[in-house]
């Protein structure tokens, strides 16, 4: 027996043994709670790289398989089923994306920032019609988001969470607050003016008028006269009071209620 059978017989021998517990790929000594342990100072381990359709399909492979891992190079699908390229695995059900950070947002995720223009995929909410985006990606995301024409305007805005009531990225409040009669406390206030005795007033008739003339002195003559212009006293009527009014010295100006802020720009990402 030559010493190339020998040696085939030997491999043989230890082969399901070698099978059954851990393997190492550049160690001789794999832990013993994996069963692959690998180690390089200047390698890594490459994934499979497919092409996902979305995070909600199978495909390119025949069935969800829990625990399957994979690397998708495509960035396609629509909201919010949309993949972008990045480290997948399978619940059983969907494709999950584990490389969740800055690198690889979600399309339609919104952040605050001190940068001022369009970055990596990320577009300024300055109201701009979408046509006016440069990558074709891009627009066809801020249209599967719900975006028909132009991106929302953020510009001075206080961000808010949709309500049940609200419409998609409606754009709502004032920049003034007024206040009116309705907004305040319903009270009176009451007073009497000193009174004043008996007195009287006068008045002056303007145009033609009739006036009932009755002379107290001699020689007296009762009847009705004609005046232009013609100033008589009333008579006398007792104590009275009379009705006043006060202006406040207002001038309507609107109420400043503005919060302490930090002025940033808000942007969304759209995808590159």
């Amino acid at each position: 027996m030559n010493i190339s059978r020998i040696t085939y017989y030997f491999i043989c021998l230890f082969l399901p043994i070698r099978i059954l517990a851990q393997v190492g790929i550049g160690t001789t000594s794999p832990t013993t709670s994996a069963i692959l342990e690998l180690n390089s100072a200047n390698q890594g381990l490459l994934f499979n790289k497919i092409a996902l359709q979305g995070t909600n399909l199978a495909a390119p492979l025949t069935a969800h398989q829990q625990g399957m891992w994979v690397y998708n190079t495509a960035t396609s699908g629509t909201h919010p089923n949309n993949v972008v390229p990045g480290l997948y695995y399978n619940d059983g059900t969907k494709w999950i994306i584990i490389t969740a950070s800055e690198s690889f947002p979600r399309i339609g995720d919104i952040k605050p920032s001190m940068n001022i223009t369009d970055h990596n995929g990320w577009y300024v909410l300055d109201g701009r019609s979408i046509t006016t985006i440069s990558s074709t990606n891009a627009r066809q995301n801020a249209t599967n988001i719900g975006f028909s024409s132009v991106l929302p305007n953020a510009t001075d805005r206080i961000l808010k969470g949709k309500s049940t009531t609200e419409q998609f990225a409606a754009i709502g409040g004032k920049n003034v607050l007024t206040l009116t009669q309705a907004n305040l406390p319903n009270f009176s206030l009451t007073g009497n003016t000193n009174a004043s005795g008996a007195h009287s007033h006068d008045i002056a008739p303007m145009g033609d008028s009739d006036w009932n003339w009755n002379n107290t002195t001699s020689p007296k003559v009762t009847g009705l006269r004609t005046v232009q212009t013609e100033t008589r006293t009333t008579a006398s009527s007792g104590s009275h009071s009379h009705t006043i009014t006060i202006p406040s010295g207002g001038t309507a100006s609107p109420i400043s209620n503005y919060p302490k802020n930090m002025t940033v720009v808000y942007f969304i990402y759209l995808g590159k």
